[in-house]
């Protein structure tokens, strides 16, 4: 009968494995996820929103509770970027929610971008709150300290049509995934948005959305067009 070598079995009654164990995959960057919740702690819902956000401000819910509200989750802490999505019935109807973040590094210091999106009987309001992140500090700061002068101009492809005339737009900043970019959406307020539709016209129609670059030894984006 075939015996171990001695030193192997010493090895093997010592119990140490014979197999050096893999180093452990390093932790993912929790700037993003560690960012969006000092958000959602200081988060100030604006007057009349419905949002899952300003739900779980309103019944002060925990952190585990606040993410079990969203039925489906994107998130890719390694790319600094999460897409939530979740559902609400409340008495006025029902209402989706969509929640976009995305960090940007700039040195010691990342920027944190969420966009909050809510929806019920098929009208949309939309907001961006843009911060600083130092460390645990989250410090809000307003949106021309970091993206660029944009004229409403710049986002049509033509000549404006007469239900757009003379209105003010405004801009929804939308997170990108890939690439340290941030989208800038023109949205009309909702009552030039019910004069197009009534002339058949649909705002999306004839605007662009513009691409804003970021750019990390100025700490700000930059733009793309």
């Amino acid at each position: 009968m075939l015996r171990p070598a001695p030193a192997l079995l010493a090895l093997l009654l010592s119990g140490v494995p014979s197999v050096r164990a893999l180093p452990p995959a390093p932790a993912p960057d929790s700037a993003l996820l560690g960012g969006l919740r000092s958000f959602k702690n200081a988060f100030t819902p604006v007057s009349g929103e419905t949002s899952l956000l300003a739900y779980a401000a309103r019944e002060h819910l925990d952190w585990t509770a606040f993410q079990n509200l969203f039925s489906l989750q994107v998130t890719d802490t390694r790319a600094g970027y999460l897409d939530w999505r979740g559902h609400s019935a409340t008495t006025a109807g029902s209402v989706f929610t969509t929640l976009r973040a995305a960090t940007y590094r700039a040195g010691a210091r990342t920027l944190l971008v969420v966009n909050r999106e809510w929806c019920a009987s098929g009208s949309c309001q939309t907001r961006t709150a843009f911060s600083w992140l130092d460390g645990s500090t989250l410090k809000p700061v307003k949106d021309a300290t970091v993206i660029p002068l944009i004229r409403d101009t710049d986002f049509y492809l033509g000549p404006v049509p007469a239900c757009l005339r003379g209105v003010t737009l405004n801009v929804s900043y939308l997170p990108s995934r890939q690439g340290g970019t941030l989208s800038a959406v023109a949205v009309a307020p909702r009552a030039a948005q019910q004069a197009c539709l009534l002339s058949g016209l649909l705002p999306e129609a004839v605007t662009r959305p513009l691409t804003l670059h970021w750019t990390s030894s100025a700490g700000k984006f930059r733009r793309g067009w």
